[in-house]
């Protein structure tokens, strides 16, 4: 049974987990570093599509991993055609991108995850992974007599 005390700790452990995520992402500039690194590795990305007038953005309010794609292209130029890639997907192969979409498509169901929840996502995961782990170790009492 988990005793008020312990309770106690266990909640002050995950708000000063959830505390050092947000404080990383967004005081320290993590999320906004994390976000510009992105966005310059996907404008190298359609650069090297070879398609000039094309705008590559992430979302800044609130900070995404999102890319929105602008310009004049095709179809064809966006999508590619079989073993062909298109501008989009020069776009999908940079590690960190969550999604990308055309500046003129409907909006549709499109939900981008901001970056601060995803922080704070992966810091309570981490944080319960960190007492499983400690439970598994060090935390099961051991009977008189047991080793």
């Amino acid at each position: 049974m988990l005793t008020l005390p312990t309770a106690v700790k266990l909640l002050t452990g995950l708000v000063l987990a959830l505390a050092a995520g947000w404080l990383s992402h967004g005081p320290l500039g993590g999320g906004a570093r994390l976000v510009d690194r992105l966005e310059g590795e996907a404008r190298a990305a359609v650069a090297k599509a070879g398609l000039p007038g094309i705008a590559v953005r992430l979302g800044r309010e609130p900070l995404t991993r999102a890319a929105t794609l602008s310009g004049p292209a095709n179809d064809l130029q966006r999508e590619g055609l079989g073993s062909q890639m298109g501008v989009s997907d020069y776009v999908r192969q940079v590690d960190g991108i969550g999604s990308v979409r055309w500046a003129d498509e409907p909006p549709g169901e499109r939900f981008a995850l901001p970056l601060l929840a995803e922080t704070l996502i992966l810091a309570a995961l981490l944080y319960v992974l960190g007492l499983g782990l400690g439970w598994l170790l060090w935390g099961r009492r051991r009977r008189p007599g047991f080793g």
